[in-house]
C-alpha cells in the first residue's frame, strides 16, 4: 500500500473514532435533564444571571473563602447539575442572613451585609445580584479546655484538638464537630454511654472566642442482652453466630461497625443495623449545623457545670436486619476506544439467595463483549470478535468458621488479544473472609484447562528468546491467592484513601499439569489530598512470571501484557507487551512485516496524577504521567523504559464516570518518539477512574 494511502487510511479511521467517542459524550450531556421545583409563595419567573459577593470597599479583596457558600443561596444560576433558583425578594432577605452567617461561621462576628443591589434586564426577565460585605475584624482562640476526659484517654483527645490559643483561622462548624470525633474514640475505648459537648463564648470586647469541650464518659459498658428483628429465612442463632457477639462481653462501640460488615458479607442481607439502648444520639454524618450537643436540665447543676449522668454497666443489644429478595439481576455495560481497539460489552449478574439453605447462595453472571482492533496487519485470525465470560458459584456463607465463606466455582472466560484468543476454563472450591473493613482474603484451588488460538505456531529459535510454549494448551490444578486492603473513600474517582493488594497464581508443572509458573501481581494505590477538589493519585502495579522452564515454555494464560486506559497511556490495550517480528515478502517491492504483541515475563505500570474533581460538579480534568516497563526476561527494564504524559478530562453524569485522555508517547522502549512514531493517544472510557 503506498504511504500516502496508508496514512490517509489511518488518519480517516481515527477521526470515524473520535467523532464516534465525540457522540457518546453528547449524549450523555443531553441525557441529564433537570425539572423545577413547585413554586414557592413569592417566587417569580424572573431568571437569575449571576450573584456576586464583593467587599464593601472597592478594590478590596474578601478575606474569607466563600465560593462553596453559593450553592447555598436560594437563588442561584441554572447549571449543568443544579436545578435554578429563581428571584424572590423573600430569598433576597434570606440569602442576606445566610451571608451573614457564613462569616460569623469563619470568626467574623461583627461582619456587616448590605441589602442586596438588584439589577433588571431591560425585558425583567433575568436579574443580576450583588451583595456587600464588610468583614470587619475577625476574632481569635482564647482558652481551650478539656473537661474531665477519661485518664487514660486525655493525651489523644486533646491532640485532636485542632487550634490552641492564638488561633485565627476559625471554623465553627468544624470545630464543633470535633466533639463527635471525641465521643467515638471513647466509645470505642469500652464507654458505650459516651457523650462529649461543645460550647464556645464569644467576647466581643477583646475579639476572642473561648472553647471548652465537656466529657461525660459514662461506665464502661458490658453486653446484657441480644436480640434480632426482621429477619424471615434465617434463623435468629445464625445471626447471633456470625455477628460474633456474646453475652458478658465487653461492649465497644466498634462492634457496630463490625456486626453490620459481616452480616452484609453473607450476601443475604440488603441492610443491617444495630441498636444499642446507649444514652447517646446518633448523629448522621454531614449534618449541619452542630449543635455542640444538647444538654438536658439536670445535666447542669446552679453553678454552670456538667453533672454526669447515672448509668448502668450493661446494655441491650438489637440487630436489626432486612433481609435481600430471594432472586435479584443486576445488569450492566461498558465502553472504551483507545489507539489500538475499541470494545462494547454487556453483562448481568443473577443472585440466588438462601437456594439451598439459609446463608447458602447461588450467583450466574454472564458478559459478552466485542471487541475491534485498529490497523492491524498481524499474519493471523480476523483482529476483530466477539468474547466473554460465564460464571456459576455457590456460596456457602460460615461453613469454614464464623467468618470462613466456601464457594464452589465453574468459570469459563474468551479473552481478545490483538490477533488470536485465549480460551480458560477453571472450576473448584475457594474460601473468602473479610479480615477486616475493607481487608479481604481469597485463596481457590482450579482445575484449569486453557487453550490459544491463532498464538502460533513459533520457531525454536522464537520459543527460546521470548520463552514462549511449544503447544496451545495449558491443564492442570492452580491455586489462585488475594488478599486485598481497600480503604478508599471513593473507589470510583477517589481523591483520598489507599489501596494495597498482593494477588498470585501457582501451577506446579509435571507430572500433573503442562506447565509450571508462578504470577505474583503487587499493587498500590495512594492519594495525598491537597484540599476538596483536588489531591495527587500514584499508583503502580507490577506482574512476574516465574518458575517457567525452557522446555515448556510459559503458556498464554501467564503471560503478561499491558498498556491501555488503566496502564502507561502510550500504547494501547495489551499493547505494551514484547512483540514477535515477522516479515514476508511480498514481490516485486513490499516486505511486509507485522510485530505481535505476544506477553512477557515481568511487567511494571506506574501512573501520578494531579485530579481536580470537584464533588459536585458534572466535571474534572487530571494531568498525569505514566511510567513503566514490560519486558520477556525478569527485568521488566530490560528493553527499556517507557513513558508518556498528558491531560485528561473527567465527566460525571446519571452517576457514571466518563474519561477522555489525551497521552502523548515520549518513549517507548527506550527510544525518544518522534511524530512519525505516532506517539498521540486518545483514550475514552466509562468506568473507574484510576
Amino acid at each position: 500500500m503506498p504511504i500516502v494511502s496508508f496514512l490517509s487510511t489511518s488518519c480517516h479511521r481515527a477521526r470515524g473514532w473520535l467523532q464516534a467517542a465525540l457522540l457518546v459524550l453528547g449524549l450523555l450531556f443531553v441525557s441529564a435533564c433537570q425539572r423545577r421545583p413547585p413554586e414557592v409563595p413569592g417566587e417569580s419567573n424572573i431568571h437569575v444571571e449571576k450573584v456576586e459577593i464583593e467587599a464593601t470597599e472597592p478594590g478590596r479583596k474578601l478575606e474569607c473563602e466563600h465560593e462553596g457558600l453559593f450553592e447555598r443561596l436560594g437563588m442561584r444560576p441554572k447549571s449543568l447539575i443544579r436545578t435554578e433558583r429563581t428571584y424572590s425578594e423573600f430569598r433576597e432577605a434570606e440569602d442576606r442572613r445566610r451571608i451573614e452567617a457564613w462569616w460569623q461561621t469563619f470568626g467574623y462576628f461583627d461582619v456587616e451585609v448590605s441589602p442586596a443591589e438588584v439589577v433588571f434586564d431591560a425585558s425583567r426577565t433575568k436579574v443580576r445580584i450583588n451583595f456587600k460585605v464588610k468583614e470587619n475584624t475577625r476574632y481569635a482562640i482564647g482558652e481551650v479546655h478539656l473537661d474531665k476526659p477519661p485518664p487514660e484517654l486525655a493525651a489523644e483527645l486533646s491532640t485532636m484538638i485542632p487550634f490552641s490559643t492564638g488561633t485565627r483561622e476559625i471554623d465553627l462548624e468544624a470545630f464543633r464537630k470535633v466533639r463527635n470525633d471525641m465521643a467515638d474514640v471513647i466509645r470505642r475505648a469500652g464507654y458505650g454511654h459516651a457523650n462529649v459537648y461543645s460550647r464556645s463564648y464569644v467576647d466581643k470586647d477583646k475579639k476572642l472566642i473561648h472553647w471548652f469541650y465537656f466529657v461525660d464518659a459514662g461506665p464502661l459498658t458490658k453486653i446484657a442482652t441480644i436480640r434480632v428483628d426482621g429477619n424471615v429465612k434465617i434463623p435468629n442463632q445464625d445471626i447471633i453466630r456470625r455477628s460474633g457477639l456474646h453475652v458478658g462481653d465487653p461492649y465497644k462501640e466498634g462492634l457496630r461497625d463490625t456486626v453490620v460488615r459481616d452480616l452484609l458479607d453473607t450476601g443475604a442481607f440488603a441492610a443491617a443495623f444495630v441498636r444499642v439502648d446507649t444514652d447517646t444520639k446518633f448523629i448522621v454524618p454531614g449534618t449541619a449545623p452542630e449543635t455542640g450537643g444538647e444538654l438536658r436540665d439536670e445535666q447542669v447543676d446552679t453553678d454552670g457545670n456538667l453533672v454526669p449522668r447515672k448509668l448502668p454497666e450493661g446494655v441491650n443489644i438489637t440487630i436489626h436486619v432486612v433481609e435481600s429478595p430471594r432472586v435479584t439481576a443486576r445488569f450492566r455495560g461498558s465502553f472504551e476506544i483507545d489507539p489500538s481497539r475499541a470494545d462494547t460489552g454487556v453483562g448481568a449478574t443473577l443472585w440466588f439467595r438462601n437456594l439451598f439453605a439459609p446463608l447458602h447462595h447461588l450467583v450466574v453472571d454472564g458478559r459478552v463483549g466485542y471487541g475491534w482492533i485498529f490497523g492491524d496487519r498481524n499474519r493471523n485470525a480476523s483482529p476483530s470478535g466477539v468474547y466473554g465470560e460465564a460464571l456459576v458459584r455457590s456460596i456457602h456463607s460460615g461453613v469454614l468458621g464464623r467468618l470462613g465463606d466456601l464457594r464452589i466455582t465453574s468459570h469459563y472466560k474468551s479473552d481478545l488479544y490483538p490477533g488470536f484468543y485465549l480460551h480458560r476454563f477453571e472450576g473448584g472450591p475457594g474460601v473468602r473472609t473479610t479480615i477486616d473493613t475493607g481487608l479481604f482474603f481469597d485463596v481457590d484451588v482450579f482445575a484449569v484447562y486453557s487453550k490459544a488460538m491463532s498464538f502460533g505456531p513459533f520457531t525454536d529459535a522464537e520459543r527460546a528468546a521470548l520463552h514462549l510454549p511449544k503447544r496451545d494448551d495449558s491443564y492442570g490444578p492452580e491455586l489462585q491467592a488475594s488478599i486485598v486492603w481497600d480503604k478508599r473513600v471513593n473507589p470510583v474517582e477517589a481523591l483520598s484513601g489507599h489501596l494495597l493488594a498482593f494477588r498470585a497464581r501457582f501451577a506446579p508443572g509435571g507430572p500433573i499439569s503442562t506447565h509450571r509458573y508462578l504470577n505474583v501481581a503487587p499493587e498500590a494505590r495512594g492519594f495525598i489530598p491537597l484540599g476538596k477538589k483536588l489531591a495527587i493519585g500514584l499508583k503502580a502495579q507490577a506482574s512476574w512470571a516465574l518458575l517457567s522452564t525452557d522446555a515448556d515454555g510459559l503458556p498464554l494464560t501467564a503471560r503478561l501484557f499491558g498498556g491501555g486506559q488503566y496502564g502507561v497511556r502510550g500504547f494501547g490495550r495489551e499493547q505494551f507487551s514484547p512483540r514477535l517480528e515477522r516479515c514476508t515478502p511480498t514481490p516485486p517491492f513490499f516486505q511486509g512485516c507485522d510485530r505481535t504483541p505476544v506477553g512477557g515475563l515481568s511487567l511494571v505500570e506506574t501512573t501520578a496524577e494531579l485530579r481536580f474533581l470537584p464533588p459536585r460538579d458534572p466535571y474534572g480534568a487530571v494531568v498525569f504521567a505514566d511510567f513503566g516497563g514490560a519486558s520477556a526476561t525478569l527485568n521488566p527494564f530490560h528493553e527499556g523504559v517507557s513513558f508518556a504524559a498528558g491531560l485528561g478530562l473527567r465527566l460525571r453524569l446519571w452517576y457514571l464516570p466518563a474519561g477522555l485522555d489525551f497521552a502523548y508517547a515520549i518513549v517507548r522502549n527506550g527510544r525518544v518518539q518522534g511524530i512519525h512514531d505516532s506517539p498521540f493517544q486518545v483514550f475514552f472510557r466509562i468506568g473507574e477512574a484510576f
